[in-house]
């Protein structure tokens, strides 16, 4: 990958800083492409969700209830005596 300097002078990347670029400038591109689909697509109504949430437990899918935040052990010492 090259890229032109102020002066008009043309540079070689390092290889692994053009595949980084290239790899960000990939996923911006499909991240585009995502919210794109997803605005086209449009708010589902409920049968269409309905149909989702029927078609995924019939595929074998579970519902999982995780416990609030709240009741996680904290391990930043706080409460201790010195």
């Amino acid at each position: 990958m090259q890229t032109k300097l102020s002066s008009c002078k043309t540079r070689r990347l390092p290889l692994a800083t053009a595949d980084a670029a290239d790899s960000r400038r990939r996923s911006l591109h499909t991240m585009i492409a995502h919210k794109r689909r997803c605005r086209d697509a449009g708010v589902p109504d409920s049968a269409t969700i309905s149909r989702m949430v029927d078609a995924f437990l019939a595929a074998g899918g579970a519902v999982t209830a995780c416990p609030p935040a709240y009741v996680l052990p904290v391990q930043n010492g706080a409460g201790r005596q010195g």
